[in-house]
């Protein structure tokens, strides 16, 4: 990623990376491999698959993250996109992103998901289909009769499950593409410099902020997060926001490169808000009435957006050198989120059975998940006409 260094709405198109949210990208990512193996085992959440053995306090613990993973990683596709549309065209970087979306997205619901699907379905008594294979050629058979009750896309029974990320950046990708001409047009100059002149820290925290809390408001309750992309509102909005955050936010440098010298006071309100969080989550109440339930809703909210702030403040601060790990891992980490979901339900269906006892079991997974990501990586990069399905370019 590149770093703007004028202070205009718009990047240079020379200059040299943001290495701290490549590093950001990376521990998310890499975050989000425990999350979904702490799924295995969260108390009181359903998944796809899960183990005899359950933890509440590892409950609370996933919460931490689950308010803010997924919008920092929206915020910082929103960054990349910026970038790129200032250094090309905005037909060309269609042309190269898309493809690189859509690919690996067709790719994983086709053949990725399956083995997660097939876990789900027989484990659940959802179809009887114990043969993988006979499971796969019905799965892939639109017209098949051991699917007919259970459609997902129109009249189509396919799946995306953890690779719900792809089709929504896919979405605002394009909306941000189609729409840059406009954007990036002469006459609206003038009202993006007023923009930048009149940003500030204040408004960088407190205008996220208002239009989530109005958004969940509007939205939340009657269209809860499902990751069906045609009825996920809430999702879209929330998700939709911050990628465009991320896409403007990065062209002030004035304010971009004040985030960190904030980074105290975001981490001290992000811990505050989530003490709350886990006061409420836990059967905690300030009462029934409009304003608390509205104090309620502005807590939940702030949290999410003061962690994305205080994370990128830090990571702008403490990481900011590159070395072969890095590197290393930022080719390797689409390819990584593609397979991880799959193995760890794969694994964890074969290890479940056993009972080895919570540590032993998730441990075991923790390790070969990482093992197979890494040993998947270094096969599919050898495969020229296979490599691009898993997002390696």
């Amino acid at each position: 990623m590149t770093q703007a260094t004028a202070s205009t709405i718009s990047p240079p198109t020379a200059a040299k990376r943001l290495i701290e949210l490549d590093w950001l990208r990376v521990l998310v990512f890499g975050l989000l491999i425990f999350y979904h193996v702490g799924m295995l085992y969260a108390e009181g959440w359903g998944w796809h698959y899960k183990s005899s053995y359950s933890s509440k306090l590892l409950t609370n613990i996933m919460l931490w993250s689950n308010q803010w993973r997924m919008s920092l990683l929206f915020l910082i596709s929103g960054v990349a996109v910026s970038f790129l549309l200032a250094s090309q065209s905005p037909w060309l970087f269609i042309r190269k992103r898309v493809p690189l979306l859509v690919l690996p997205l067709l790719f994983g619901m086709l053949v990725v998901v399956v083995p997660q699907v097939y876990v789900e379905a027989n484990t659940k008594g959802i179809i009887d289909c114990p043969n993988f294979w006979h499971f796969w050629y019905a799965y892939l058979d639109q017209t098949s009769p051991e699917f007919a009750a259970h459609k997902t896309l129109g009249a189509m029974h396919l799946t995306w499950n953890h690779l719900w990320f792809l089709p929504y950046l896919l979405a605002y990708t394009l909306i941000i593409g189609i729409l840059y001409p406009l954007l990036n047009s002469a006459w609206l100059q003038p009202l993006w410099q007023r923009a930048a002149s009149g940003a500030s820290i204040p408004l960088a925290i407190g205008l996220p902020i208002l239009i989530s809390y109005f958004l969940g408001l509007w939205l939340d309750e009657k269209n809860p997060v499902t990751h069906n992309f045609v009825h996920d509102w809430f999702n879209h909005a929330r998700s939709l926001l911050v990628f465009l955050i991320g896409f403007v936010m990065v062209r002030i440098p004035h304010l971009w490169e004040r985030l960190s010298h904030f980074r105290w006071h975001f981490l001290g309100v992000a811990l505050f808000t989530f003490s709350y969080i886990l006061f409420s989550f836990n059967g905690g109440s300030l009462g029934d009435g409009a304003i608390a339930k509205s104090i309620n809703r502005l807590f939940w909210t702030a949290n999410g957006w003061f962690w994305i702030l205080a994370l990128i403040g830090w990571a702008q601060r403490k990481l900011r050198e590159s070395n072969p790990a890095l590197r290393y891992l930022n080719k390797g980490v689409y390819c990584f989120y593609i397979v991880h979901q799959t193995l760890i339900i794969s694994l964890a269906y074969f290890l479940v059975p056993l009972r080895l006892g919570i540590l032993l079991e998730s441990t075991m997974i923790i390790v070969l998940v990482g093992l197979g990501c890494i040993l998947l990586f270094e096969l599919i990069r050898r495969l020229p006409k296979v490599r691009f399905l898993f997002g390696i370019t």
